[in-house]
This record gives C-alpha cells, structure tokens and sequence, in this order.
C-alpha cells in the first residue's frame, strides 16, 4: 500500500505539532472490493490534500498520522520535508489571519472573495506559525477546531461542511465525500457508484475495431491523410511554427461519415497566450506569470488563451508548464513559474481553471496538458532532455506537488518528458507514469507522449527527430516496436508521432496482436481519450466550436483580452535597484529610450511566439538569428512609452535626461536555449553611460531566466527585470513612469543578494 503524508503549507512551513489521526474503512463497487481506491484527506480546499493512501486488495484502507514529525511507518525515520506532518489541525492559537497572494493582510477571516491565501495562526505568546497556502471557494473561513481529549487529541469538524474533507475516489467512479465525526474512526464501507459517463463510453468502445482503437491512440502530424479503412486518427498537431485555422473544422467534417463518430483534436503550444496565431493576445511567460504571484491574473490569462485558441479553431493545448526549473541554464526555464514547488502548484492549478474551468464548466473549454512530467528542470547542469539525478525524495518534495495540484483541477492530458530520471527515460518510466500518477494520484485523463518522444527512449537525450532508426535511416520495426511496447505498457495513452505515425500503427496492432501489449492496456488508453473528449464537450459536438462561443468569447487580440496582458505585464515586473530617485520618472522629464530590444516586439516576446524559436528568423539547427519578424498588433516597450507619456519621449540622448536602456536575450526554446555560462555580456551600456555623464540610467532587462548583470546593474541607476512580457509592451512605461507600482517579486534567485521573494518598490 502506498502511503503519504504531503504538507498542507505550500511553504513547508515548519510547524511540528502534529496531532494524531487514524482513518480507516473499506471501499467497494456493490459487493465487491475496489483495489487501488484513492482515499484523500483535505483541508480547507487546498490544493494538494494533507494525507492520501490507497485501498488494498481487499479494498481496506488506513489513513493515519503520527503525532511525533517523520514517525511515519514503514517510511525513513527522517524524511524530507514533503513527507512530514504539518500542524494542520490547530488546537493551540488563539487567533488566525489571513493574507493574499500579494502580501496583503486581509482585515477578517469573513466576506473574503474566492481565492488563494496563506493562513497565518498566532500563538498566545504572539508567536506567529505560517499554516500554508489554501484555496478558498469564497464566504467565511474558520480554521478552528478543537479537540475532544487532551491525553489523545482527536478533531471535530465544527466549522462548515467541507473544511476537512474525507473524499475517495477511483477512475471510473464518481467521487464520495464521506462524513466521518472524529479523526479516529473507521467510517465502515464505502459505495462508490460507477460514473454514467462510462456507460457512455462503454457504448462507443463496444462498436470499435482494434484498429479504430490504435489510430485513436495515435497524434499525426497535420498533412497526413486523417484515417484509413474506417479509422480515424485520435488527434493531430502541428510543429511551433506551423498554424492553419481550418485544421479542426476540415477533419471533423471528415468523420461525419465515421461510426463511431470521434471527433479529432488539434493540438497547439500555446505557451502564453494562443501565440501560434496572428494578432493573438501574447502574455508574459509564465517565468513572468510567477513574479506577479496572482493566481487570479493566471486563471484570467489562460481563460483569454483558451478563448482565442477556441475562436481559432485549437482545442488541445500543450500547457501549462509544471516545470520547477532548479538551474537557470536550461533554455526553458521561463516556461516554468518559478524555482519553488508553491508557484507550480498555485500557478499551474490556476492556469488548469482557466483553460478548462472549474471542473469542465467553462463554455470555452478546450483540454489542458500538464508538462513535462517529471522533473523537467532538475536535469543535471540545466541540460535540456538531461538526466535528473535527485533522489525520490527530492523529486517528490519539488517536482511532484504541481502535478498532484494539476490532478486535483482535473486537469485532462499530461505529457511525459524526454529527460531521465537516474537513466530511466521518462517516457518509458512505468513506476511513474503508472505508478505515481495514474494510480497514486488517481489521474483518470490520458499521458500523452512528446514530439517523437517513444523513439527519443532509444537514445536517450538526443536532441535530434528520432524515427525509430538512429541515428539515420529508414524506421527500423523491430526498434520501433521495442520502444512502443516499452512506452504504453509504462502508460503512455496517447503518441505524438508526427512523419511516424504509420510506424507506431503497425508496430503497435503487431504486439497486441503476439500479446506483447495486453488488449486491457489498449482499452485502458482508448478510455481515458474518450473520457477527456467528453468532459471537454468535444464528444458533444464533434464538428467543431460552435459560432455561438466563439461570437461570445473568440475575439483574438480584442481590447479588453490585451488590457489582461497588460496587467500582467505590470505586475510581473521586478525592480532589482532605484537610485538616485530614478524612479519613479516624471512625465515631465525627457526620455531617450533605445537598446536592441526597445523597439522590437519580437524579442520581448521571447519562444514560441509565430514559430518555435519565436517571431525571428532562425538556423534550425544552430538556433542563431538572422533578423527579428513582425508580431502583428503587438506593442514595443518604445511605443509603449509614447502611449503612456508622448510629450516625455526624446529623439536622442542629448534630448533627454533620462535614459531607459532596454537591451536582453534573444528569443530562444528547449535545447537551442541552454547555456553554459549565465553572464550576460553587454559592451554597450557603460559607453552610454560615459557619453551621457550626468543622465540617469535606467536599464529595462529582457530574459527567460535569471542571469549575471552585474555590470548592466552597476552601470545602472535604476535596474528592472521585464522577464518575456509578451505584446503589451506599454505595461513597462505604466510602471516606469509611476502610473502604477512595482509589485513582483523574483520567482527565482537573482544574485547573492536579492533571493526568492525579492522585489523592491516606491
């Protein structure tokens, strides 16, 4: 049986009074005992749950908690911080606060708007202890509770129904919160009823061929013929720098004919915002996106990405990033919202609302995939598709919350990475892929694999498009097959297989038909993609978006989705140095602003922006630019200055008494983004500022990570870091100029001296 203890506090706060709880019962279908039953307990919606085991065999389980921190059994005695217990239950403040996001105390524990909040208790002697991060639906929060014997304390719900939570669920079965009166207690037998959905399913699998099945297991690249024989491919996409916005529209009129009728997906990475479309609202990374530490802000993005995806006819989308990157050498560190497990957990569980709703409630909901699972950003050096050589423990404490936090949202897709954890090629990885998420977390959505990711299990690492036969050639079956038996008995559900998928047909039906790959595994998968077509209301209207959602939603790049982005821009900056009172600037003051990434849209908007590597003109495989490409409808830091202040902006330096330097790198993605060195070289600044004595300088720098600046902060009265902040460049001069304040704080260290959490302001 699988057991743990996860913290309630975001933070790993480091409370240590933990009291004793001891929860046990018996899950069963009818008669029947139901193996592998997720039982969860969770407090005041948080995110992650408290406490979580597994039924065994017999359908039995036991969900109990040591009073003393890490005397968890059959766990090691000192375990790290995610298996502790947290004092969750509070028997001994004797008051509670509650703060926001951005560090505001929050007046009372009542009338507070739904929400994320860190709740705060305070001693007697005025000792305050941080009890984490929750999600609150809103109304009046009371985390008191008392206990009932002082020799051996056992909890009572006194507050409203659903602080404390006793829930069980399974794949396939509806959910049950069950009522418990104590925290010691067998709460008896536990019915689960079977999901009506899965008749629904049922219905459809019963009339589907083996190769129905396989091609809806299968993600072709667009191009290629839909189906063959009656069969119809389960989902297409196409690379970061193709888009077309009748993909959707063209393939399931094609299977109006089909029986089964089984709508196709088209997927898209839509990094921050729907950023594969033209005049699309562009966020900033979610690097950006963290630094704001508003979870709200995040959830009202990827409503607009989701919206303007729907209106361009994209209903799968490759994100949100889980990443937690730990070395700012890796070239997708901005795809992550920051170094710490709480950012992936609220930002991500954010983002998963907002493109799906809240449980599949949203008119414009399109399928979310949460990626790169696991532990994308903790390879060794930052190596992109590196090894991970962390220890379980470590992974579980970093890298595995947000996708719990994602599991808990619904979220119905994941992709596996291509990194290795200690050599085991994650798309091949079946301890975590079937094991810790499929049946620890109880994920009930599909794994899908990345761009040719079951061929990258044969070399792992490699950087190259895999078919099947490296390093060149003609796809070899028999390595194709080995590497396909591997990836979808570990749990792979559905393979992005773009110029391969006649391959991974062939080899798949093969070993299914020798019984490599049991007929229950191919079942299990052709499920779990049915069951997200349907809770996305794809199954339910299987032509295509309706002209009603996306006249209601759909207006790509309209005012108000970019005064979001904007927003966002603003909140998402960080002010690392002000001297010299060089900011705010007066709207009275001459400005000069000028550096390479001034004026150019398409450097602060960063990768995956028009194209993979970003609006610029690139070597495939070297990644060096040739020239910037326009982004339609996007503002340049530059122009933004004009719209927020025309009569301050100079034409040159000697106009001017201020000068904001912008300058930054280049935009870049996964591999072609890995550096070896973080120092950023920059001649031209220092010459500015000797031809220019007397002048302040204010330095505006442009980047997915955090790098060396030292000589541009030195050189600098005034220091910001702008992150990647998309099209709404005018966010920045919002700010500059005093319109609003600098609220972000860094999601990762910066230097030596300004950590996690720094962020000055006026």
């Amino acid at each position: 049986m699988i057991f743990r203890i996860l913290p309630f506090a975001l933070f790993f706060a480091t409370a240590v009074f933990a009291v004793p709880f001891n929860l046990t019962g018996t899950v069963k279908d009818g008669d029947s005992p139901i193996k592998d039953a997720v039982v969860l307990l969770k407090v005041n919606d948080n995110l992650i749950a408290y406490a979580r085991t597994l039924s065994d065999k017999d359908g039995n389980f036991t969900l109990k908690g040591s009073e003393a921190p890490g005397e968890i059994p059959g766990e090691n005695p000192n375990p790290s911080p995610i298996a502790k217990p947290q004092n969750i239950f509070p028997t001994q403040f004797a008051s509670y606060q509650v703060m926001n996001l951005k560090g505001e105390t929050c007046n009372s524990l009542s009338n507070l708007p739904q929400g994320v909040y860190v709740l705060i208790g305070k001693t007697e002697s005025g000792k305050n202890f941080n009890l984490g991060t929750l999600y609150h639906k809103g109304g009046t929060l009371n985390p008191k509770y008392q206990t009932q014997n002082s020799k051996s304390p056992v909890l009572s719900k006194t507050t409203t129904k659903g602080e404390v939570q006793l829930i069980v669920r399974k794949a396939g079965y509806l959910p049950k919160d069950v009522e418990f009166s104590s925290f010691d207690e067998n709460v008896g037998t536990v019915v689960l009823e079977r999901d009506p959905l899965e008749g629904k399913i049922d219905a459809i699998m019963s009339s589907m061929s083996l190769d129905q099945k396989i091609y809806q297991m299968t993600q072709a690249q667009v191009g290629t013929s839909f189906g063959s024989n009656g069969s119809f491919y389960g989902s297409v996409l196409q690379g970061g720098d193709s888009y077309s916005s009748t993909v959707l529209s063209s393939m399931n009129s094609a299977i109006n004919s089909a029986s089964p009728k089984i709508p196709v997906t088209y997927g898209k990475d839509m990094m921050h915002g729907a950023a594969a479309i033209n005049n699309a609202t562009i966020f900033p990374h979610n690097i950006g996106m963290g630094a704001t530490r508003d979870s709200a802000l995040v959830r009202k993005a990827c409503e607009v990405t989701a919206q303007e995806s729907w209106a361009g006819n994209v209903d799968l989308i490759f994100g949100p990033a889980i990443s937690v990157p730990q070395d700012d050498r890796w070239g997708r560190t901005y795809e992550g919202f920051g170094s710490t497990p709480e950012l992936a957990i609220e930002m991500g569980a954010a983002c998963i609302r907002g493109y799906q709703g809240a449980k599949y409630d949203a008119e414009w909901r399109v399928i979310a995939t949460a990626k790169h699972y696991l532990a994308d950003g903790g390879t060794e050096n930052g190596k992109d598709r590196g090894n991970v050589t962390a220890s379980d423990d470590v992974i579980r404490k970093i890298h595995f919350p947000g996708y719990e936090a994602a599991v808990e949202q619904g979220v119905l897709s994941v992709m596996a990475s291509f990194n290795q954890i200690r050599g085991t090629h994650q798309h091949i990885d079946s301890e975590r892929l079937t094991g810790w998420l499929k049946t620890e977390l109880g994920f009930d959505g599909y794994i899908i694999s990345d761009w040719l990711g079951i061929g990258n299990s044969l070399t792992p690492g490699a950087t190259d498009a895999n078919n099947y036969a490296p390093p060149t050639g003609s796809p070899n079956i028999e390595q194709a097959k080995t590497a396909i038996k591997n990836a979808i008995n570990a749990g792979i559900d559905l393979a992005m297989e773009p110029g391969t998928e006649r391959t991974f047909i062939d080899g798949l039906k093969a070993l299914v038909q020798n019984g490599t790959v049991p007929q229950t595994r191919i079942d299990d998968a052709v499920r779990r993609i049915l069951r997200a077509k349907f809770r996305a209301g794809r199954m339910d209207n299987p032509a295509g978006i309706s002209s009603t959602i996306k006249n209601k939603y759909g207006d790509i790049g309209s005012a108000a989705h970019r005064a979001i982005a904007r927003e966002a821009v603003r909140k998402s900056l960080v002010l690392l140095k002000n001297e010299n009172n060089a900011l705010p600037i007066s709207k009275n003051t001459k400005v000069f602003v000028t550096g390479s990434h001034a004026d150019v849209p398409s450097y602060q908007c960063g990768g995956w922006t028009l194209g993979w590597q970003g609006a610029v003109n690139t070597d495939w495989m070297t990644g060096a630019i040739t020239g910037p490409k326009a982004v339609p409808g996007a503002t340049s830091i530059k122009a933004g200055f004009s719209a927020v202040a025309p009569s301050s902006v100079a034409n040159s330096a000697n106009e001017a008494s201020v000068i904001v330097y912008v300058t930054g790198e280049k935009p870049y993605a996964e591999w072609q983004g890995d550096l070896t060195n973080l120092t950023f070289q920059d001649n031209t600044l220092a010459s500015l500022k000797q031809q220019n004595s007397g002048k302040k300088i204010i330095t505006v720098f442009i980047s997915g990570r955090a790098m060396d600046t030292n000589s541009l902060i030195s050189n600098s009265d005034a220091f910001v870091a702008a992150w990647l902040p998309g099209s709404e460049g005018a966010g920045i001069a919002d700010v500059l100029f005093g319109d609003y304040p600098f609220t972000g704080k860094l999601p990762r260290k910066w230097d030596n001296t300004r950590d996690y959490g720094f962020g000055l302001s006026y």
